[in-house]
This record gives C-alpha cells, structure tokens and sequence, in this order.
C-alpha cells in the first residue's frame, strides 16, 4: 500500500468543511425561517394590487433583494426594499410624473419596483423566471440568453445561459415566491 496523498487528504477535508458550512447555514436558515418581511406586509400589498403584480412574488423579491431592510444599498447603488438602481427607480418614477424619488422610503420604492417588475412580466408574458432575472440582470441579458436557447422552457433558460449570481437569485425568488404563496 502507498503513501497517503497528502493533498488529496487536504482537498477532502476542506470539501468537508465547506459542506459542513453550507449545512449549518441551510440548517440556520430553516431554523430562523426567512428574513422578516411582514413589517412591510401592507405596503407590499398595496403595491403588488396597484401594479397588478402577485403579492407572492413581489413578497420574495423583496426577501431576496434585501432581506426587508429599506436601508439596503448595493454596491451597484442600488437601493432600498427592491434594491432598486436609481436610473431604474427615476424611469419609473418619471412615468407616475413623480421627481426625485427617495428611494429609502418604503412605499416610494415598493411602488416603484413593483411597477418596473410589473413591465418586465409584460414583456415577457407573464414568465416570472425571465422578469426576475431582468431585474437582476437586465433585459438585454435575458433577451440574449433567450435567443441561444429559445427551445428551452424560462427557468430552463436561466439555468443553462444565465450568469451564476442570476440562476441562484431567480431559483432564490421563485422558492419564495412558492413558500409565500402557500402561507
């Protein structure tokens, strides 16, 4: 019998270590539920209703762009509940003849996320896997990645052409969305 590989032990132990961090994170998780939106529950409501969004969908998008927290910038710049970019946010908000908008307050930026998010499941007929990633990715995006694979069913598109940061957060939002739905 031969030498243990030392790398070999080095590289399995740090896969264990990984998993096991992965694990408790995902057990963690579980345990504490997801992050705590029902704080903004009504204003959630009133703009899912006024953009004619799903109140499940906007509910996760919210959970996974900012956990709830109205304070939330990226460092794309990115703001608010919907983390919302401010040419996004001043494009919205030009259509509802609305100026500077203060993308920290709540209901200003669930208006205007839901409405962009509303636009994006128009354009792309009510598939919210291609709107998520849209918001996440642009448009321009998702169109090229459509067009490599315009066989493939939305989710399916995104899963194979999508940037990894997009496939996790469209899986991400769509999990919730389905949780949320069910509650």
């Amino acid at each position: 019998m031969g030498a243990a590989n030392p790398l070999r032990s080095s590289l399995g132990l740090l896969t264990l270590f990984f998993a096991a961090i992965l694990l408790g994170a995902g057990v963690g998780w579980l345990l504490a539920g997801r992050p705590a939106v029902t704080r903004w529950e009504a204003e959630i409501e009133r703009a899912s209703r006024e953009a004619g969004v799903e109140p499940a969908l906007l509910r996760a998008l919210v959970t996974a762009e900012s956990g709830g927290r109205p304070d939330a910038v990226s460092a794309r710049g990115a703001r608010g509940l919907l983390q919302l970019l401010p040419a996004t946010a001043a494009e919205e908000a030009r259509r509802l003849g609305w100026e500077n908008p203060d993308l920290t307050d709540p209901r200003t930026n669930l208006t205007l996320g839901a409405r962009y998010l509303a636009r994006l499941l128009d354009r792309y007929d009510g598939e919210a896997a291609f709107a998520v990633a849209a918001y996440n990715a642009g448009p321009t995006a998702v169109e090229r990645w459509r067009g490599r694979a315009p066989h493939l069913a939305p989710f399916d598109v995104i899963v194979r052409e999508g940037y990894a940061e997009t496939r996790r957060h469209v899986a991400r939002v769509l999990r919730w969305r389905d949780r949320y739905a069910g509650d």
